[in-house]
């Protein structure tokens, strides 16, 4: 019976800690949206290959330069809760083409942070990866077997 209230607990631990971090990156990309923008240069652009699983993704990459009330700051964010990467290095190239080196750019950044911004407002939702779904389901369900077992008693 202990046991199956300690994996419960963690496992409810583990869901509760992805779904507020989830939710923190989805409000950070929304509050971008509101954000003053200035303008910038990319100093380089690439793509990144990663392995993913016997899966090859390819993850644009951004550098740029830019500044706010006279401070110069270096950001590399895209976009907030951006994908992993694309599948089709085709994809990944496509979104480069905007970020070429050397070229102006708007970048949007937190007013209460400068150091921190991004080139595209708003986010994207990421696919859920399956170890949050394994995690959540199982949490329920050691939760559900939990309340039969004390119920049973």
């Amino acid at each position: 019976m202990f046991l199956q209230f300690l994996i419960a607990f963690v496992l409810c631990a583990i869901a509760c800690g992805l779904i507020l971090a989830g939710r923190h990156t989805l409000r950070r990309g929304a509050d971008s949206k509101a954000w003053p923008a200035v303008e910038g240069v990319v100093i380089d652009s690439a793509i990144a290959a990663d392995r993913d699983g016997g899966c090859q993704r390819f993850r644009p990459t951004v550098r740029y330069r830019y500044e706010v009330a006279g401070q110069r700051y270096e950001g590399s964010r895209i976009q907030w809760a951006a994908k992993e990467g694309f599948r089709k290095y085709t994809r990944a190239r496509r979104m480069l083409d905007r970020y070429r080196a050397g070229s102006a750019i708007k970048v949007h950044y937190d007013p209460s942070r400068p150091g921190m911004a991004e080139l595209q407002t708003g986010y994207t939702i990421p696919v859920l990866q399956p170890i949050y779904v394994v995690a959540s389901t199982a949490a329920v369900f050691t939760l559900f077997s939990l309340g039969i077992a004390i119920a049973g008693n």
